[in-house]
């Protein structure tokens, strides 16, 4: 099979792969993590960005963005070596580990635990029978772990340095020492890199390269669409490559001002369903210093437009997930998706208040009014309860009159005071909204339980909360009970 053909299928496998993993998520935002991790897998950028589309203001908002920053080689005269670098030097072994119990196990010190390293990669470098130096790589650019394959290419890339001259002489070679880190970069994309030499006279150099991968560095930054290259290519619809950015007529500074990102390369490419724009990714500067390639545009582009389907279809799945849980007279959640939410936050042990309601007189008013001011009447009351909540509380209709409100992290006293309020609020509808309807009649009884004070389950907090309500409903209406302690409303 011609080699041709082998990095033909390779890059059919790894874009089949990409699109199973982007299909396989029906949330968006789960849909843009992957699709961004597969292409930045895949090309080897050194900075990566997505831009969202808002079509109100039609700017672009930079809404993720990763950029290895640094990247210039430094000289520093080492002591004695220790660690892996030892270990490496001691026994001519190469050492892979992802774990701190791989590194434990040969007897070495758990250097996976500093600074949150994820995992290392060390070769020897021999020249003339004798291991002159350690090659070392740690942290995968694409946040996987080191693979054999991994270790096999930097042996390979370890073992051509030795053949070629004698290891040391890098230290005083800029041009030399540029191309080799590029082609370990190449080779294995990692976020640092560092060469220990020991020349004949066993004088010691560490040379090295750190990228810090920065997160979020630009993000929430607008960009009108039309400005920049990227906004080129969302007013356009259309990708780009360039090979010479700054140079380009489209090129703006802004963004390489506020992040000190010299831009070198690019590829860009809009992100489009059914017309719509949804937004850029923005890749630059390859890893080893190479210009993007054609067919890497064309893969990224393929990824995007998938992606935009994905996304399209996620979003589609959200909104239909929503209306089944939604109520249509009120907007407030429906009994489905109450039920499926108490059993939820009960596992998770935090302490709750259940708060059932049940309005007093309301049947009067349908068959004074009909059901469509009885519907219209819900929808109110519906808003009213809904003023009331704070963030993370969750309220639903029940079914017929009948409401519950979940109060997290909420006490018994705190939870009395909170019921008290929704009742207060639900009698202080005079009238129905635009009509002279009269509500001043419609009052509110309710029941409230606590877990895990009055109940373990969710049956059980609702069944306590139910009849803490009916215990008010039997003792004059509209007021308050905690489960079976009956507080009257204040009169």
């Amino acid at each position: 099979m011609s080699a041709d053909r082998e990095a033909l299928l390779r890059e059919l496998a790894a874009v089949s792969e990409s699109i199973r993993a982007i299909t396989s998520s029906l949330e968006p935002e789960e849909v843009l993590r992957l699709v961004l991790q597969r292409i930045k897998t895949l090309t080897q950028a050194e900075a990566l960005s997505l831009l969202l589309h808002d079509p109100i203001r039609n700017e672009l908002v930079f809404s993720a963005t990763e950029a290895l920053r640094g990247g210039s080689f430094s000289r520093l005269r080492a002591g004695e070596p220790q660690g892996v670098e030892a270990f490496v030097l001691r026994t001519g072994r190469s050492v892979r580990a992802n774990d701190p119990a791989e590194l434990r196990a040969l007897g070495l010190t758990a250097e996976l635990l500093a600074a949150g390293a994820r995992g290392l990669l060390a070769v020897p470098v021999r020249c003339c029978e004798r291991v002159a130096g350690v090659l070392r790589v740690d942290d995968r650019y694409d946040g996987g772990e080191f693979t054999t394959d991994d270790e096999a290419r930097l042996e390979a890339l370890a073992e051509e340095l030795a053949g070629c001259r004698d290891p040391a002489a890098l230290a005083c070679d800029d041009e030399a020492l540029q191309t080799l880190f590029s082609r370990i970069a190449a080779t294995v994309p990692s976020e640092d890199v560092s060469l220990l030499l020991i020349d004949s006279e066993g004088r010691q150099r560490v040379l090295g390269v750190t990228r810090e991968l920065s997160k979020g560095v630009i993000d929430g930054v607008r960009m009108p669409v039309g400005r920049g290259i990227a906004g080129w290519v969302a007013e356009n619809r259309r990708a780009l490559r360039l090979d010479h950015v700054r140079s380009d007529p489209r090129y703006w500074s802004g963004l390489e001002e506020r992040t000190g990102l010299v831009p070198e390369t690019m590829l860009c490419v809009p992100l489009v369903m059914r017309e719509r724009l949804l937004g850029v990714i923005q890749l630059l500067n390859k890893l080893d210093g190479s210009p993007f390639t054609e067919d890497e545009l064309r893969l990224v582009q393929t990824l995007a437009d998938h992606a935009a389907v994905a996304i399209e279809n996620a979003s589609l799945y959200r909104e239909a997930r929503r209306a089944a849980l939604t109520d249509d007279l009120t907007g407030l959640a429906n009994a489905r998706h109450f039920n499926e939410r108490l059993p939820e936050l009960i596992a998770r042990g935090a302490p709750l208040a259940l708060v059932v309601i049940d309005l007093d007189h309301f049947k009067a008013v349908v068959d004074r009014h009909g059901h469509l001011v009885g519907s219209r009447t819900l929808g109110q009351i519906g808003r009213r309860i809904a003023a009331t909540l704070r963030p993370g509380d969750f309220a639903a209709r029940f079914g017929g009159d009948e409401f519950v409100v979940i109060l997290r992290d909420t006490r018994a006293d705190d939870a009395l005071a909170r019921a008290g309020e929704i009742r207060d609020a639900i009698a202080a509808v005079e009238c129905l909204d635009g009509t002279d309807v009269d509500l001043s009649g419609v009052t509110a009884s309710i029941g409230v339980a606590c877990f895990p004070d009055h109940a373990a389950s969710a049956e059980e907090l609702f069944h306590r909360a139910d009849q803490a309500m009916y215990s008010v409903k039997g003792s004059g209406r509209n007021a308050v009970a905690l489960a079976s302690n009956y507080v009257q409303a204040p009169a």
